[in-house]
């Protein structure tokens, strides 16, 4: 097996220059498996074609999204009839984004490391890429690194969120059983996600869903475990957290107005629960999120 530095990656396919960011139509991989330190993020636009990933096989289509994150080993040639756009994302720049420990992004390149899309998302992908396109040529722009960044967060964010819903539920239902009968237990899990997303930026106890949903705590969170592969209180934190990060991120409310309204006791409490799930404290959460402007 290969291991690869970022700047060998692009030496292979001719990109020269400092640049830690960019946008190809097509590739060149090595002969065999091999392990980076960098970030791919590869889109299929059209043909099928076959790739292991740490050892497991899996097929890209057309409208496959998959995310190859450092150290996860590849073992990659593309079809003739593959035709793809691809991100490759430097080791340096990822350090910015602060999805590392995002759970929705964890998710999706753990379990579901090929992704075949809707069309409804489709567009906001291709628009995803092209931004970026145009954004790396601005040359002598002083914000291009931070426009980069931004468009890399909204990218991880929302594809991490769209993936999670739509492997699990369409119109409602689970996916997963959309071609069979939903039976009643399964219906009680996607009537906890729905309740979840509309009530988790204030309720964060498992207490609370079950008595809504008239269940037994610990049987309602063996059901969510059974289907979703992580407890209830666990989507639940997590569905929280990623709010934090958002409010964290965006505005200029202060950490003790976003913790009063995220229905915390206190300002400490906030905290804790925000570095339990991300490993940063919400202060220095917000200094890197900015730490390249």
């Amino acid at each position: 097996m290969q291991t690869l530095a970022f700047s060998d990656f692009c030496g292979m396919n001719g990109l020269g220059g400092a640049e830690s960011l960019h946008v190809l139509d097509s590739a060149v991989f090595p002969e065999g498996p091999f392990s980076g330190d960098f970030t791919i993020v590869l889109y299929s636009t059209k043909g099928i074609s076959d790739i292991k990933i740490d050892s497991k096989n899996y097929k890209l289509r057309r409208r496959c999204i998959s995310v190859w994150r450092p150290g996860q080993v590849i073992e990659f040639r593309p079809a003739e009839d593959l035709q793809y756009q691809l991100l490759l994302i430097s080791g340096e720049l990822q350090q910015f984004l602060n999805v590392g420990s995002v759970f929705l992004t964890l998710f999706v390149t753990d379990e579901y490391p090929v992704i075949r899309i809707t069309s409804a998302y489709n567009e906001a992908l291709v628009r995803f890429f092209d931004s970026i396109s145009i954004v790396n040529t601005f040359e002598d722009s002083p914000y291009k690194r931070d426009c980069l960044l931004s468009i890399l967060r909204a990218l991880f964010y929302s594809t991490g969120y769209y993936v999670f819903k739509s492997l699990r539920f369409r119109d409602g239902q689970l996916f997963k059983f959309a071609s069979g009968n939903i039976s009643e237990e399964n219906g009680t899990v996607a009537r906890f996600i729905r309740l979840v997303e509309q009530k988790s930026i204030t309720e964060r106890h498992l207490n609370y869903y079950a008595k809504e949903l008239d269940y037994n705590p610990k049987y309602l969170s063996a059901l969510v475990k059974r289907e979703t592969g992580y407890s209830g209180q666990s989507v639940i934190d997590q569905y929280s957290v990623l709010t934090a990060m958002a409010r964290l991120s965006y505005g200029r409310r202060s950490i003790k107005e976003i913790s009063h309204e995220m229905n915390f006791q206190s300002q400490s409490d906030f905290g804790k629960f925000f570095k339990r799930l991300t490993g940063l404290s919400p202060m220095n959460y917000r200094k890197n999120r900015f730490k390249s402007v």
